[in-house]
């Protein structure tokens, strides 16, 4: 994880990479439509600030022509999840495809 002094610095780094800030995306399309399987994590960095510390976390995706940036302001480690994070942006598996046999031991 990389840390940064400035979060403006951090961010336009990202945009000359070609990211976009995840928020004005989500605005754009429904949630669904943003979830793939093929997401790849591409960057967390930490930016300290007078408020606590700032996740941006860089994602990308083939699939979906997509480079998105997300920021999470954190006041207590407990403030984000990155299960929440990964429900956004990976489809949930319908558990009634898997099926699940005995393997034997000999």
């Amino acid at each position: 994880m990389k840390q940064y002094n400035s979060l403006s610095e951090t961010l336009q780094n990202l945009t000359t990479l070609g990211y976009r800030l995840a928020d004005d995306q989500m605005a754009e399309f429904p949630e669904e439509s943003l979830q793939s399987d093929d997401w790849r994590l591409d960057s967390v960095e930490q930016v300290l600030q007078e408020q606590g510390k700032t996740l941006v976390i860089a994602v990308s995706s083939a699939r979906r022509h997509l480079k998105l940036v997300f920021v999470e302001i954190l006041s207590s480690v407990s403030d984000f999840s990155p299960i929440t994070l990964l429900r956004r942006l990976f489809p949930m598996q319908n558990r009634a495809q898997y099926q699940l046999s005995p393997v034997s031991t000999y």
